[in-house]
């Protein structure tokens, strides 16, 4: 018993000696080791910036008037006053909405009649319009524009 019982505790006391200096911030994970495991810079504002998305994207659904149309540019500004969770937070403001080739125009007279095929020339300021399309980087892109419709969703 007594040659088991001297090993044993020997193995104890070095393990016990050993495991906090291994536990710590020992030579082995140092800033200056080169096999250490990079961190992550943090950019811009607060601490999560890296871990997060630096501006919103996605699709986003806007209901608003019209507050100015630039048909050289093919852009137009809508005042949010309606959103999905998206544009939440743009609602009150006005937004800069880009049109492509691609981005369809409708007119609605009413909410059961077939839409028809207009273009952004038709549009006019104080026009009441959804819109539906993704936002990146700060850039809202509409996929449609559909003005006319009674828009039971307003205020």
């Amino acid at each position: 018993m007594k040659k088991i019982l001297l090993p044993f505790i020997v193995i104890v006391l070095l393990a016990v000696a050993v495991l906090p200096a291994s536990a710590g911030n020992g030579p082995g994970n140092g800033p200056g080791n080169p096999q250490a495991t990079p961190q992550p810079v943090p950019q811009g504002q607060g601490t999560l910036t890296t871990y997060r998305q630096s501006s919103p994207r996605g699709t986003f659904a806007i209901t608003g008037t019209i507050t100015a149309i630039d048909a050289t540019n093919k852009t137009i500004t809508v005042t949010v006053l309606r959103g999905n969770n998206l544009a939440k937070p743009y609602i009150n403001l006005s937004v800069t909405v880009v049109t492509t080739a691609k981005t369809r125009f409708l007119y609605k007279a009413s909410t059961t009649s077939t839409a028809t095929a207009i273009t952004i020339a038709d549009l006019a300021i104080d026009d009441v319009v959804s819109i539906n399309g993704t936002m990146a980087n700060n850039i809202w892109t509409a996929s449609r524009v559909t003005e006319g419709a009674s828009l039971n969703c307003l205020p």
